[in-house]
């Protein structure tokens, strides 16, 4: 059960005779599916578990690491794509109005209470080359320190981050999303690592195994703004 939370508490006068009544809390919970089984399972032949080159056993399982970090951002870009809002504006953008756009649509979160802070807009490939050439985006990276640029955002709108995501469905434009929105949990994993085979057929074989159980979902749609290339 995941907490959600769309209003802040409220606040009213003190009575000093009286105290102050109590208010209902606006926290609601709600069931978050731990639906996400997924693994790796690679034959090695020709070497035990133990046997392994130490360089081959380096590779295989930074690969595993790399495999399983994308099929996770996948699965969440997909999630915000299919359980976020879907824009309004069906005006084709241009790399003269997508700064605007995009600056337009979290205007309308912030008031619907979303906070800057905890907000961040996705653009693919095709959106983060329009921004590029708008001098008004390009003035942000200034202000952007070290540690921002590795985590891989690019510039600034409206306050809030803008980074670059390039496994979104070749319609989506951006999605605007407020993280707390947008949950998940890791309910266990075996990390990947080379054990020896031992079915009865293989022989002189090991594999690469690994996997991950979890779940994921969006707990407010008005939390993720969908914008779609115009059809």
């Amino acid at each position: 059960m995941v907490p959600t939370r769309d209003k802040e508490v409220e606040l009213s006068d003190y009575d000093i005779l009286n105290g102050v009544e109590l208010k209902q809390s606006a926290t609601d919970y709600l069931p978050l599916p731990i639906d996400k089984d997924y693994a790796c399972n690679e034959l090695i032949d020709g070497y035990e578990a133990e046997a392994v080159p130490d360089n081959l056993k380096a590779q295989r399982i930074e690969s595993a690491g790399y495999s399983i970090g994308l099929y996770k951002e996948k699965m969440a870009i997909k999630e915000l794509e299919t359980k976020g809002t879907a824009s309004g504006d069906t005006e084709e953008t241009t790399k003269e109005n997508i700064y605007e756009k995009i600056a337009t649509e979290i205007s309308n979160m912030k008031k619907r209470n979303m906070k800057v802070a905890s907000m961040r807009v996705a653009v693919s490939a095709d959106t983060e080359l329009k921004l590029l050439t708008d001098d008004k985006f390009a003035n942000t990276n200034g202000s952007l320190g070290a540690e921002l640029i590795r985590e891989g955002i690019i510039g600034k709108i409206n306050g809030v981050y803008v980074k670059p995501n390039y496994l979104m469905d070749e319609n989506t434009e951006f999605i605007i999303y407020d993280k707390r929105y947008c949950q998940k949990y890791e309910n266990w994993a075996v990390e990947p690592t080379i054990n020896n085979i031992s079915d009865g057929k293989h022989i002189g074989a090991s594999a690469l195994q690994g996997r991950q159980v979890g779940g994921l979902m969006v707990t407010n749609a008005l939390g993720v703004q969908v914008k779609k290339k115009v059809a």
